[in-house]
């Protein structure tokens, strides 16, 4: 199969405008600046596990950059334009980027950040992305595939004297076709439902929120009432309908000097008025404890996790890290985690778009624990690498099978308990402002149990997940105003069902004027059959090119 790693969802980027500094973990390179530069971000998010919390260490000695454009490789994601980073003084609010590729691959970004008044700011984004070019299915045909992601969204933040009123939403459009397979002949044999590939999301977020700012208070909050909207046009899978989910969420705590005592929560009723699906509600407490010196970091917690809908019940897993500095730049971390990851619609199209249900609903995944333990170093100045390894058990883990039963052909969701045994090792290296390196490294042991009575073998649950992950950057200035970027990612899949996704790609970025790039990005170099995290098909070797624009 032939790939290309496009992005299929859309976040809404954030607009900074303040004084940035680059920091890796041990040792920074500080630039004065004023950065604004949204990002595509990944669409393939792969569920497996979550991501350690880098511990923060002793500050060290500071490498000054000596170029305006300074490498910045530890904020890499895979072939993104690198755009210039910018002296305060010539700070620009708008930003506008526009990508072409050969597969009808499109990549439109646009943003403003507008302070109204002293107190006041408001902050707007839109993008455009997707393809629209042919992909071989499993028996070896042409599918004319098609993905395009539009998103708009706005945050509004008023400053009061002692806290920040925040209001905001976003609208998404998602237009994508499913795979077909002996499509006339289904339809034919189905003559009471007419089955169609295309489909058309729709999904809506509006939100207002209050966070305290005076470090004065005795009791400091943040809190955030929002609502989110999923619906689908044509619904194939799904009987027609909507999903609302209303939520309250925050965070309040009491600090004292070094420590704190809080309590972090999160309600959540999800309403449907789909045939079949139960109208369920969730609430999430989080208390903890957390003390931090200049040596010794410590949070002591809790989640208790309550569900009624589907299945009606209450669960408990543990909140804790700890994390030693020492030699200034060494540090010691353990974390165990655990809490309840819920499974809407609206959130299910992040993990892909292509999904369908094999039941009537899905039950939340709940992690019992995830404990893990390392080592974070930076020996030598420019030099950091992290040795970490874990264990993590999850109840309900969402499994991708690529479905071919029925008309189209998707990917549907197994549900069952996993666990896995897990090692990696990161490495980066960072030389001033004219070359980065980071590698990284990951194996899973993994194990399946069919806890929900659905006859899934370990065979097919674990098909695609990953087994061994190497992921390798390189970037460098080659002149001034030129930056180039050589990566390769690599994916081994458990079982051996699926080619492991070996995707080479490169990049390169032109300061073309003061404040206008040139970018152009290449994927799949060695032109690689390979399936998706999400069960897909992949693009073969494929160009974007496009120009960035500041003003």
């Amino acid at each position: 199969m032939k790939k290309i790693a496009i992005v299929a969802s859309i976040c809404l980027f954030s607009l900074g405008t303040a004084y940035a500094q680059q920091d890796t973990t041990m040792n920074r390179t500080v630039i004065v600046e004023n950065e604004y530069n949204p990002t595509v971000m990944d669409a393939s998010k792969i569920n497996v596990m979550p991501k350690v919390e880098e511990p923060k260490a002793a500050k060290r000695n500071i490498d000054y950059a000596t170029s305006l454009r300074p490498v910045s490789s530890w904020n890499y994601q895979a072939m993104s334009p690198v755009v210039r980073e910018w002296e305060t003084d010539k700070a620009y609010r708008g930003y506008l980027r526009a990508g072409y590729g050969n597969n009808g691959n499109v990549d439109i970004k646009a943003g403003y950040l507008w302070d109204m008044t002293p107190k006041d700011r408001l902050n707007v984004a839109a993008s455009v992305d997707g393809w629209n070019g042919n992909l071989l299915t499993p028996d070896n045909s042409d599918w004319k595939s098609r993905l395009y992601n539009t998103k708009v969204g706005l945050d509004y933040r008023h400053a009061f004297k002692k806290a920040d009123f925040l209001l905001g939403g976003s609208y998404r459009s998602q237009v994508f076709n499913y795979m077909q397979l002996n499509y006339n002949v289904l339809n034919a044999q189905n003559n009471t439902q007419t089955y169609s590939p295309d489909q058309h999301q729709t999904l809506a977020n509006m939100y207002f929120g209050l966070a305290s700012t005076d470090k004065e208070l005795a009791v400091q909050y943040q809190g955030e009432l929002g609502i989110n909207y999923y619906k689908q046009k044509y619904p194939n899978l799904l009987e027609e309908g909507n999903e609302k989910t209303v939520y309250l969420k925050g965070d309040v705590w009491k600090p004292f000097d070094e420590q704190s005592f809080g309590l972090k929560f999160n309600f959540s009723n999800y309403l449907y008025s789909m045939q079949g699906m139960e109208d369920a509600t969730s609430l999430e407490l989080n208390p903890y404890y957390t003390f931090k010196n200049e040596n010794l970091r410590v949070r002591l917690g809790a989640h208790v996790d309550w569900w009624s809908g589907v299945e009606d019940k209450v669960k408990f897993s543990p909140d804790i890290n700890l994390e030693y500095i020492f030699s200034e730049s060494y540090v010691l971390y353990a974390k165990v985690g655990g809490g309840r990851e819920n499974r809407s619609f609206y959130e299910l199209t992040d993990l892909t778009p292509y999904w369908s249900l094999v039941k009537p609903a899905i039950y939340p995944t709940y992690v019992l624990f995830d404990a893990s333990a390392g080592l974070m170093a930076s020996p030598v100045n420019g030099l950091w690498f992290n040795l970490t390894g874990g264990y993590q058990a999850r109840e309900n883990d969402l499994c991708f099978d690529l479905d071919g039963r029925s008309a189209v052909t998707y990917a549907c969701f197994n549900q069952g308990k996993t666990k896995a045994a897990y090692g990696s090792l990161e490495l980066k290296y960072d030389y001033k402002d004219l070359f980065g390196l980071s590698v990284k490294g990951t194996y899973y042991n993994w194990e399946w149990e069919d806890t929900n009575g659905l006859l899934i073998d370990e065979l097919t649950a674990l098909a695609l997940k990953p087994e061994f992950e190497l992921n390798a950057n390189i970037d460098f200035k080659v002149l001034e105003g030129l930056k180039v970027n050589v990566g390769y990612d690599y994916v081994k899949r458990c079982e051996g069902l699926y080619d492991p996704i070996s995707d080479l790609h490169m990049g390169a970025a032109y300061e073309l004027l003061d404040n206008v790039q040139v970018f152009g990005r290449i994927h799949n170099l060695l032109d690689k059959d390979y399936y998706r995290m999400d069960g897909y098909p992949a693009q073969g070797l494929n160009v974007l090119a496009g120009v960035s624009l500041r003003f």
